[in-house]
């Protein structure tokens, strides 16, 4: 073989390949375990924001609202105006329980955790609130749903 002839093996190259490959194995579920935990933090954001209007409703009525309406409709007296669905979840339109228990239901609509639900559940008139994980697999679950 020439001293000047230079370059890498078909061996080394192949051990390249195969490094890579199992690099990759490795790193697309872990990606897409990610992308899903993304996006049941959406779910999170959407149920937070209606807690304090859920809490305001309450002091105010002593009860909870007959029925959640999106923030295009007009609420009647008994209805409250929040936000039901975003891109991943989407979230129940009443209050499961009588004041001052009750609990929302957030459902995933896409991705790995499609049909999962996650709770809020308050027992005080909504002045703390709990996560309660339901049916989300363990791995994807939020630090706060543990």
């Amino acid at each position: 073989m020439d001293a000047t002839m230079k370059g890498f093996t078909l061996i080394e190259l192949m051990i390249v390949i195969l490094i890579i490959g199992i690099l990759a194995a490795i790193a697309v579920p872990a990606y897409r375990d990610y992308i899903t935990r993304a996006q049941v933090s959406e779910a999170l954001i959407l149920g937070s924001g209606m807690k304090s209007i859920l809490g305001d409703y309450g002091w105010n009525h002593a009860a909870w609202p007959t029925k959640f309406v999106g923030v295009n409709v007009v609420p009647n007296s008994s209805e409250v105006n929040v936000t039901l669905v975003g891109k991943y979840s989407e979230m129940s339109d009443t209050v499961t329980g009588v004041y001052p228990v009750g609990q929302i239901t957030m459902t995933m609509t896409t991705g790995v955790a499609n049909g999962q639900t996650i709770f809020f559940e308050t027992t005080d008139g909504a002045a703390t609130w709990t996560c309660t994980p339901g049916t989300l697999n363990t791995k994807f679950r939020p630090n706060a749903c543990k």
